[in-house]
């Protein structure tokens, strides 16, 4: 089994929860401080950026929960203005708009395997 980054490993629980993005800063930070979540919005979208083109990860927005049933999936030009709009990654109240992060086509194993087939 890979030794899954701690980061990696976030966003694949996050992704088979459907959790929404600023989930994963609070999860990764395991902080109750917005200002320190921010702090690790590069390493998602980074991640993310990385992960949703190869079939990882899914990133629905909506404007109803749960956004991963009820929204549109967002990729491409429009995935990286999304996650570079701090707006995307802000935890509110009262949310109006919801952007989550859901697993994708491809099991996170085959990730593994690519790994290992590198390594031989």
């Amino acid at each position: 089994m890979k030794d899954w980054e701690d980061d990696e490993y976030c966003l694949y629980v996050n992704g088979g929860e459907g959790s929404d993005v600023w989930s994963l800063l609070a999860d990764w930070s395991d902080s109750e401080d917005v200002q320190e979540w921010l702090r690790h919005v590069p390493r998602f979208s980074r991640l993310i950026r990385c992960w949703q083109p190869l079939g990882f990860i899914k990133v629905f927005r909506s404007d109803e929960w749960p956004a991963d049933h009820t929204g549109e999936e967002v990729r491409g030009q429009e995935l990286d203005e999304l996650l570079a709009d701090p707006r995307s990654w802000k935890y509110t109240q009262e949310p109006t708009r919801w952007i989550c992060v859901a697993s994708g086509d491809r099991d996170i194993q085959e990730l593994e395997e690519g790994t290992r087939e590198r390594e031989a």
